[in-house]
């Protein structure tokens, strides 16, 4: 599966300028995904930009008070010389036959050149530029979780939907069932859930669900840990290997978004598919991989870091 995350985006943008002809002077961004890119790449050449809606309308051009554009002449679309409408990406080419269709009618004397920052082998026949061939299935940061993917995707609460608890909060007690029943939302989806899974224990499953109703979060099924308290769960550190056994018996689900860095390492690991790593923005993939070679290198300073401490504990005694 392939992932791109904003930062990503913004790297791309940068390395592809070169791509761009140098006499644009709008460039057009079609919505809703194509705003961010079109926007990035109209600040990095300093034109304008605008939104469909205003090419259409042929409405006036805002600009700010510090920063003039370099065409200071164009006040309107309808005054372009050359105009980019650029998309974030373009898979089949149908959304982008439709919107030549729609321009094309407009009867506009300017030079147009349309473009996506990602296409597919089919879709890049229906752009004039492009930045980078990505084939399907691929995911974007820009819309994770508002896609149909999460319908078959298993998803952390705790630092994915949510704030994580602060160590007061963290009390396995009246603290934290008011932190379950009150935590600050974090990148809420507006598509319902396959599988919510989390290591927060089973008996805090009725704040957990008051919380995800209050906030509107749909989803099929909830899996958390049974285990009696949050000293147990420590002492046992299964929390990876909780998560990578829901997501391996759950044959439909394509990908796990966990909040971790290491977690996220450890289920890919353990289970065999790709895990998205909401914390850093990376796609953990299981197999020999970098992050296969991560998770080892963790393992092996955590078994030298706990030899160590014996030792030294030994040697204190000793003295």
């Amino acid at each position: 599966m392939n992932y791109q995350s904003i930062a990503n985006l913004s790297d791309l943008i940068r390395q592809s300028l070169h791509k761009i002809p140098r006499d644009v002077d709008i460039v057009v961004g079609v919505p809703r995904s194509g705003v961010l890119p079109a926007s990035m790449l109209a600040l990095h050449l300093n034109v304008h930009y605008c939104d469909l809606n205003t090419l259409i309308q042929d409405d006036e051009l805002r600009k700010g008070q510090t920063r003039h554009s370099r065409y200071q002449d164009v006040i309107r679309p309808s005054n372009a010389r050359h105009i980019l409408i650029f998309d974030d990406s373009v898979a089949t080419g149908g959304s982008m036959t439709r919107l030549r269709q729609t321009v094309g009618a407009l009867g506009l004397k300017s030079k147009i050149t349309y473009g996506a920052v990602y296409t597919t082998t089919q879709g890049q026949n229906h752009v004039d530029l492009h930045f980078l061939k990505l084939a399907v299935p691929r995911v974007f940061e820009w819309h994770l979780m508002h896609r149909p993917l999460l319908s078959h995707s298993c998803v952390d609460i705790d630092g994915v939907l949510c704030w994580d608890p602060t160590e007061a909060e963290n009390d396995d007690g009246p603290a934290y069932r008011k932190f379950l029943l009150n935590a600050r939302p974090l990148a809420l989806p507006t598509h319902r859930i396959g599988h919510l899974v989390s290591s927060r224990l089973e008996k805090y499953r009725t704040e957990t669900e008051t919380w995800l109703r209050q906030h509107g979060v749909e989803y099929e099924r909830l899996h958390l840990l049974d285990l009696p308290d949050a000293a147990t769960r420590r002492k046992l550190g299964n929390h990876g290997a909780f998560k990578a056994e829901i997501y391996s018996q759950i044959k439909d689900a394509d990908l796990f978004i966990e909040s971790e860095p290491h977690q996220a390492i450890e289920i890919a690991r353990r289970s065999g598919k790709p895990v998205l790593c909401f914390g850093s923005q990376t796609m953990q993939q299981p197999g020999l991989s970098y992050a296969n070679l991560q998770y080892r290198r963790l393992k092996l300073s955590q078994r030298i870091r706990q030899k160590l401490q014996r030792v030294i504990s030994k040697l204190v005694l000793h003295v």
